[in-house]
């Protein structure tokens, strides 16, 4: 008996529902990096490890970029990060069409994890997916009676928000390949440059879900 498998209910289902949130605003083809981010953390925020929230809204100009941004909630207040959101914005470009003149809300998070370290990305926006045919093929060809498969991938966000150096942080049930077939589909997805909740991706980790359900299907009778 063979054994094939459905899209992954709950893993896919969460990295499809980052996707689906960043949708309402433009995509990103450039933007700050961690690097940057560290370098615009104001100095008395920095001091007193205080993170903060920022939400923009600003008006994209003809090349893409934020012009003209307000601060219209900044938290806490008095610790700058709003002159600090401002500068960040400005390193914020997208290539999307019809959006000159565009008003865009544009979140910026900092947290002190960004100084240093290796910060991970709590809110990832997905850029790109494995297809159906590319989680088929990375699964392990082998009637094992296992129908429920989890594995997390820790990777990190190089340029252009490829993945690099992922490894297998959690895989039920173990030692039966599973890891290494969603290592395998790694290549395949591409993280946005700017998370949804506005943390910078690129000099950063992030976390990949995967859940496998299998179902059994009986070949097609000769």
């Amino acid at each position: 008996m063979l054994k094939t498998f459905a899209l992954p209910a709950a893993g896919l289902a969460a990295l499809l529902a980052g996707a689906a949130f960043a949708q309402g605003t433009p995509t990103w083809n450039q933007a700050p990096s961690v690097a940057d981010m560290a370098a615009a953390y104001p100095a008395k925020a920095k001091a007193a490890g205080v993170g903060g929230m920022v939400n923009l809204s600003c008006t994209l100009n003809h090349e893409g970029r934020p012009t003209n941004c307000a601060a219209i909630g900044e938290k806490p207040s008095g610790m700058g990060f709003g002159f600090a959101a401002r500068k960040l914005a400005e390193k914020l470009k997208t290539d999307a069409p019809g959006m000159n003149g565009q008003e865009v809300g544009i979140p910026v998070t900092f947290d002190p994890k960004m100084l240093g370290g290796d910060p991970t990305v709590r809110a990832p926006a997905w850029a790109a997916l494995p297809s159906a045919e590319d989680f088929q093929a990375s699964f392990p060809k082998s009637a094992n009676g296992v129908n429920d498969v989890h594995v997390t991938l820790v990777c990190d966000v190089a340029a252009g928000g490829a993945l690099n150096g992922c490894a297998v942080d959690r895989e039920e049930p173990a030692g039966q390949g599973y890891g290494s077939g969603a290592l395998a589909l790694a290549p395949k997805i591409r993280v946005g440059l700017w998370s949804a909740d506005g943390e910078p991706t690129i000099g950063a980790k992030v976390r990949v879900p995967l859940h496998y359900q299998l179902t059994q299907v009986t070949p097609p009778k000769s």
